[in-house]
């Protein structure tokens, strides 16, 4: 059985069009055992309406093993990075509180709402306290919003037979902090950590080793923890990575910022995966893992891109590797030697 790779048209050469038309359907299986669905997700770069323009099956089966070998070298250094900042937070809560127990981080620590109070403060006129007023309100909302999500995702738990959460549940007691963050998504993490009060996030900023004079507000922590959360949620899910797609809403300028200044990479926009190969190494570095196993990555990363070049249409390439790449990593193995 022949399969017909769906492509829009291209224009006429010699009065034949050129193109991928069909392939065996056995060894289109062997490559995306998903059928259809698996493959059409390389079709394009970061929206359906720009077509990648290949003249072969291979290199869609190219794109395809790049994005797929991306993913291999990412997940792990990915995952360390949450297990860490999650327990450097941790320790960080414990300190603080002298206590593990979520109530009492909750109302000792997870006060960042009342920076925003009104009370005490005038203003110019009836508008500016309005809008003060309006914004006191969404952060005191986005506190209990997290604290019904956490005893959300508690109740889930002891309902799936997380044996956990059925230890402590079963006996009345409150799940400690640390069996929390196991049951947080990183997105929900990172919500944690936005509604800690500034003194407790410039101890996690502290701790984690981010320049003060690039986080005077305390908000790199959590900033930091959105700008990977998407990248880890999509290689979690199997979903196409290779052209960032899977970002959900623009990174705050701080993070590139803040980045750019300890790495000396410029031009950090996150529209390609080497800004996301920035991202990570920064983070390994912030948590002290070595040298030897950031530049593993770094030429892991640099091996795949160049299989990738040899291997699809300089066109193309330059679609999904920009022309800085070099130049970033330049800067960025200098970085790791530092």
């Amino acid at each position: 059985m022949d399969i017909v790779i769906d492509q829009p048209p291209a224009p006429l050469i010699g009065g034949k069009r050129p193109g991928i038309h069909s392939i065996n359907g056995d060894i289109f299986l062997q490559q995306f055992p998903d059928g259809l669905y698996g493959y059409k997700g390389y079709r394009y770069i970061n929206t359906p309406s720009n077509h990648i323009s290949y003249t072969k099956f291979e290199e869609l089966v190219a794109v395809y093993d790049f994005d797929t070998q991306l993913k291999s070298l990412f997940y792990p250094n990915v995952m360390l990075i949450e297990t860490a900042i999650k327990n450097y937070v941790l320790d960080i809560l414990v300190a603080s509180t002298n206590s593990g127990n979520f109530i009492n981080i909750y109302n000792q620590l997870l006060d960042n709402y009342k920076m925003f109070s009104t009370k005490g403060k005038t203003y110019e006129n009836t508008y500016d306290r309005q809008k003060a007023e309006e914004k006191f309100k969404r952060e005191l909302k986005r506190r209990l919003d997290l604290r019904n999500r956490i005893y959300k995702v508690q109740t889930d738990a002891y309902g799936n037979g997380n044996k956990i959460a059925d230890h402590y549940l079963r006996k009345d007691a409150n799940l400690p902090i640390w069996a929390t963050f196991e049951l947080l998504s990183l997105g929900e993490f990172g919500h944690f950590v936005s509604c800690l009060n500034q003194n407790c996030r410039a101890d996690i900023s502290k701790k984690l080793g981010i320049r003060h004079s690039d986080d005077s507000n305390a908000m790199m922590p959590q900033r930091l923890i959105y700008a990977t959360k998407d990248l880890r949620n999509a290689i979690a899910h199997n979903d196409v990575i290779f052209d960032t797609r899977f970002r959900t809403g623009n990174i705050d300028k701080q993070v590139g910022n803040a980045i750019s200044n300890a790495t000396g990479v410029k031009g950090l926009t996150f529209e390609t995966i080497t800004d996301y190969l920035v991202l990570v190494i920064y983070q390994l570095k912030l948590l002290h893992i070595s040298k030897t196993e950031m530049k593993r990555v770094i030429s892991g990363f640099e091996d795949i891109v160049e299989k990738l070049r040899s291997n699809i249409p300089i066109s193309i390439f330059n679609q999904i590797i920009h022309t800085d790449n070099n130049a970033k990593l330049t800067k960025l193995k200098k970085f790791v030697k530092s």
